[in-house]
């Protein structure tokens, strides 16, 4: 008699382990949303501009103790869950994901939308590229901002 009880509470256990097991399904919109929101300190901002493929402009800025000559004062920004993104002496901006998750956009145009080129544990990579014909001219401008946590 004491079997059929034993057996009720096992089965009764293995059904909700199993069903606080089920995976819940998350698309990469929600993923980057939720993983990007919190503040970030920036690593480095990479700027690279080319005039018909050769390079006029390649500059690294790279802030805290890190920085080579100079230890830039650490400047970081914060994602918020509402959407928004602040950063100190800048407007606060709103900001959207893309639905497959690969861009950023921010609601300022002259920021415009950026490539999330990765998300680690604690790094974020974004880039922007710009091409642009001016006459005979092709410029291209690269940006790339690295953040830490």
């Amino acid at each position: 008699m004491k079997k059929i009880p034993r057996l009720i509470f096992l089965f009764a256990l293995a059904s909700i382990i199993f069903n606080a097991c089920k995976e819940e399904e998350i698309n990469n919109q929600q993923f980057v949303q939720n993983y990007i929101v919190g503040k970030w300190p920036f690593k480095a901002m990479i700027y690279i501009n080319r005039k018909n493929g050769t390079i006029t402009k390649n500059d690294t800025v790279i802030y805290g103790l890190d920085s080579p000559n100079v230890v830039l004062k650490l400047d970081t920004v914060q994602f918020t869950a509402e959407g928004k993104y602040i950063q100190k002496n800048v407007d606060t901006l709103n900001y959207t994901i893309d639905a497959t998750g690969d861009n950023i956009t921010y609601s300022r145009d002259s920021i415009g939308t950026w490539n999330i080129k990765f998300l680690r544990l604690k790094s974020i990579i974004l880039t922007q590229e710009k091409t642009e014909k001016i006459g005979l001219d092709t410029y291209s401008y690269y940006k790339e901002q690295q953040l830490i946590k």
